[in-house]
């Protein structure tokens, strides 16, 4: 069975009501002030009115109809949020059974989460933006994570650019083993409304990975759900 992995940027979040930024002013506090600050913050706009996740409950309706069978999606975040965890779990909760198409229900938070759940001891702790990608430190998430999307050769970037060193690292990781596993030579289709943003996630790919293909949409995602999800069902993921 084939994976699709679907690596879900700010992009996702602002696309849901979601726009809120560390205030600079934050930036200059003690490291831990700073995390309980950002997670009461974004417990706070999650619960605001104005959320609507409309855009990922489109997106899950397209991959349960439309997956084809020897396809299946795991799913990656660097957003604090958890909006798309929810939607899942609301689907399938703890217990159910789990779809063909799914290769997993857990979304695997990169950069921590403020998520609060029984098994939270499991995930990635909180790094911030200001973080440098060697201050990442193992966590059972990241590696099972890491182990599972080094033997794909589809991945989808949705609204995330790896400029911050901490999501470069992800990058820099791949690179280190590209010629062993079959992400070296991997197919990337990259969705964000944004050109330049486009071009330089394309080289940052490009360079780590110089055998991968890399395909780009200038979309947002709304957009591009519109637009079912171009060039997926070209090569056989969903049904055209």
């Amino acid at each position: 069975m084939a994976v699709v992995e679907w690596f879900f940027g700010r992009g996702l979040s602002i696309g849901c009501g979601i726009d809120w930024e560390v205030p600079n002013q934050w930036k200059t506090l003690d490291r831990d002030k700073q995390i309980l600050l950002i997670r009461q913050a974004i417990v706070s706009e999650m619960s605001n009115p104005k959320v609507d996740t409309t855009s990922i409950c489109r997106f899950l309706d397209v991959l349960a109809s439309r997956t084809e069978l020897n396809w299946q999606h795991r799913f990656h975040t660097t957003n604090w949020d958890y909006l798309l965890q929810y939607e899942i779990s609301n689907r399938f909760p703890v217990g159910s059974l789990k779809p063909c198409w799914l290769s997993s229900s857990h979304v695997y938070h990169h950069n921590g989460t403020v998520e609060q759940t029984s098994g939270n001891q499991n995930r990635s702790p909180m790094l911030l933006e200001t973080d440098l990608g060697s201050d990442r430190v193992a966590s059972l998430e990241a590696e099972k994570s890491f182990n599972g999307y080094i033997w794909s050769q589809v991945f989808v970037v949705v609204g995330m650019s790896f400029e911050c060193s901490v999501d470069r690292f992800l990058l820099s990781a791949l690179s280190r083993i590209k010629d062993e596993v079959p992400v070296g030579e991997s197919q990337w289709f990259l969705v964000n409304p944004c050109n330049l943003i486009l071009e330089k996630t394309r080289n940052l790919i490009s360079d780590a990975m110089p055998g991968a293909t890399i395909h780009v949409f200038a979309m947002n995602f709304d957009e591009w759900i519109g637009a079912k999800l171009p060039a997926l069902p070209r090569i056989g993921i969903l049904i055209k």
